[in-house]
């Protein structure tokens, strides 16, 4: 073979491999960019799935303390009648007795109840001498008593309770109406 024809034959070849590794480059630098979107695609989804989860925990944090206070809620409404029983009991007690070592026996027991009630967070409705909400107060009648403001507790018939701004049981009251 000719000088002419071997030279001519090695450009043809430097030619084809010069090209067929920029087509491998282009080939390599287009896989590379789809690698990329891949990674942002899947790092995208991976960061919506953890919020999404942390979104979740967040609820079922709400909702497990929500059924706790509304189990609290439940069981202190239960214990209520009796503690109003012990209450009228205690009020029942002779004053000639109340110094006996039973009776104040059953006021600290009193007291221990009014721990646990203020433990669970639960507060007496106020009720004498306050302006009649029915969110907080039941109206068991009236009187007309031209002394006092329309609208007015004037006597309270059973107490009511809340836990924190839930109204467990309203106080039934009486309230002064002038109409």
């Amino acid at each position: 073979m000719s000088d002419k024809k071997k030279t001519e034959e090695k450009k043809a070849k430097t030619f084809d491999t010069s090209t067929s590794s920029v087509g491998s480059q282009s080939r390599g630098n287009d896989n590379l960019k789809n690698l990329e979107n891949q990674v942002v695609q899947y790092l995208a989804g991976w960061q919506k799935a953890l919020a999404d989860y942390q979104n979740l925990q967040k609820e079922m944090d709400k909702k497990i303390s929500y059924l706790g206070e509304f189990i609290t809620s439940a069981c202190i409404l239960e214990l209520l009648p009796i503690f109003d029983n012990y209450q009228i009991a205690l009020n029942h007690i002779p004053s000639a007795q109340k110094k006996e070592q039973w009776a104040i026996g059953l006021e600290h027991t009193l007291k221990m109840w009014e721990a646990f009630l203020a433990e669970h967070h639960v507060q007496k409705i106020k009720t004498l001498g306050e302006k009649f909400d029915p969110n907080w107060h039941e109206s068991l009648g009236e009187v007309d008593d031209q002394s006092q403001e329309d609208q007015i507790i004037v006597e309270e018939k059973q107490s009511g309770y809340k836990i924190k701004d839930k109204v467990i049981r309203p106080a039934k009251v009486i309230i002064n109406n002038l109409t």
